[in-house]
């Protein structure tokens, strides 16, 4: 009779930290503070890089599709900076729920894509979220570095999901991301070709307002200010004249090739003379969405008292971000998320925290190679970018995907409008049969977060819609 109590104990230990479908339930999350009832699982914890122990630790937040998880594809989510938390920035853009006015509680986001896959978050480079590492060169992250942790880190995470190895995989990120998901994508691609056992079903990729070509995209701004009327002739022509050492045809990342100090002092100067303004923190803040206004980042003590932050600016709440940070920081947050398990005394970022470095060298890559090499791997690509954006503005973007389509032979390229609820979406450009260009009416740096709904839309018809009909 004991015996019989033994190996029943022992199997009720088993499936506790194991599961049912094979899911680790050590990392099930049973209700996150202030949460609306779902009918979807979420867990969250640590993947050990390094078995040793000494090495990078990523944290994670996995979220099941909101139905029949099991028969929906994978998304990883990587958020850009480089810097900046994915987890977090799942709060306020393409996850499950988002802060309440007073961040102490949340509410369902109406445009998760946890509608069409399972989303998979994850804090990286090391330093970001809660992600760390016992080794304190980690810290000393690049695009290289990055994408090698990532690679391991898919590979154990697939050890704690087995039920995933077979799904399809959809790579996701907005801004910087624009160097970590086709970095990382070709990166699978490669482990595939060389393992004989396990291989990644990579099958597409979406980018907001993707970072392609750093310094290109700082000189499209010019372009796009005076298309808009911010800077004035005169202010236009000079800087075209001070930086014309680099165009799409001779762009070269090396660090080396700078220009000159006139076109820097210009470049400099371009966002205060746009905005009128001698603000640092305000011009900041309208290079990523130049048609609303920002959050009022004096008040952010309001919430410590109880009180609301809000700023509703052209139907985007420009202070859910803050709101997110200020709920991370919440240590029933962080206990019910098995976050911080360092237990340090320090403060959650969503951006930058006070370890984290990142070569700057490696912001100059061009990363027409990385995207070229998936397509010719027939990997679709969807790249959407906001048309108040004059960070990466898209009017960049635009010219890179040209290039990128001469550099591939592609000769059937069509521009046209696109609609969303019978409303003008903005234009959409397709080039061959493998990459398709958004310009979104209205969205800012964060497609994903100015406009939501816009954004699910193109995910879900245009990447993950789009391989369900190719594989019919």
């Amino acid at each position: 009779m004991e015996f019989h109590v033994i190996i029943f104990t022992s199997y009720l230990l088993l499936a506790h930290a194991v599961g049912v479908n094979g899911f680790p339930m050590d990392d099930l999350i049973s209700k996150l503070p202030g949460q609306p009832d779902v009918h979807f699982r979420q867990f969250s914890g640590y993947i050990d890089v390094d078995d040793g122990g000494f090495g990078p630790s990523l944290f994670y937040y996995f979220v099941e599709a909101e139905k029949d998880p099991m028969n929906q594809p994978l998304t990883i989510w990587l958020t850009g900076g480089p810097g900046c938390s994915s987890v977090g920035d799942g709060f306020s853009s393409v996850g499950p729920f988002v802060t309440t006015r007073n961040a102490r509680a949340l509410e369902k986001n109406l445009f998760s894509w946890n509608k069409v896959s399972n989303l998979l978050f994850i804090d990286s480079p090391i330093g970001c979220g809660w992600s760390y590492s016992n080794t304190s060169s980690d810290y000393n992250n690049g695009d290289d570095s990055t994408t090698k942790i990532l690679v391991s880190f898919m590979q154990k995470w697939y050890g704690k999901y087995p039920e995933f190895k077979s799904r399809d995989v959809f790579l996701a990120g907005s801004s910087y991301a624009g160097h970590f998901v086709p970095n990382l994508a070709n990166a699978l691609l490669d482990h595939n070709k060389q393992s004989k056992d396990f291989k990644f079903n990579v099958k597409g990729l979406a980018l907001g307002n993707p970072l392609l070509r750093k310094k290109l995209d700082a000189l499209a701004m010019y372009d796009y200010f005076h298309s808009i009327g911010l800077v004035n002739n005169t202010v236009y022509e000079q800087a075209k004249k001070e930086c014309k050492t680099l165009d799409e045809n001779n762009y070269s990342s090396k660090f080396e090739t700078n220009w000159t100090k006139p076109c820097n002092d210009l470049m400099e100067n371009a966002p205060f003379i746009a905005f009128n303004s001698s603000d640092r923190g305000y011009v900041i803040s309208k290079r990523f969405d130049v048609q609303r206004d920002p959050c009022d980042m004096k008040k952010l003590n309001d919430l410590s008292l109880g009180k609301e932050l809000t700023k509703v600016s052209h139907g985007a709440d420009m202070c859910a971000a803050p709101r997110a940070q200020f709920y991370f920081n919440l240590p029933e947050v962080q206990k019910a998320f098995h976050g911080n398990r360092t237990s340090l005394s320090y403060s959650w970022k969503g951006c930058y925290s006070d370890k984290f470095k990142f070569n700057e060298n490696d912001k100059n890559r061009d990363m027409l190679p990385a995207l070229k090499r998936l397509l010719q791997q027939s990997v679709h690509i969807t790249i959407f970018s906001g048309d108040v954006d004059a960070l990466v503005p898209a009017v960049g973007t635009l010219q890179h995907l040209y290039k990128l389509a001469e550099d591939l032979n592609i000769k059937s390229t069509k521009e046209e409008t696109w609609s969303y609820e019978n409303k003008d979406g903005g234009r959409k450009y397709s080039f061959g049969d493998l990459l398709t260009f958004f310009i979104v009416k209205g969205g800012d740096h964060h497609v994903t977060f100015s406009q939501p709904s816009q954004a699910l839309y193109i995910f879900t018809n245009f990447t993950i819609n789009r391989i369900h009909n190719d594989k019919q």
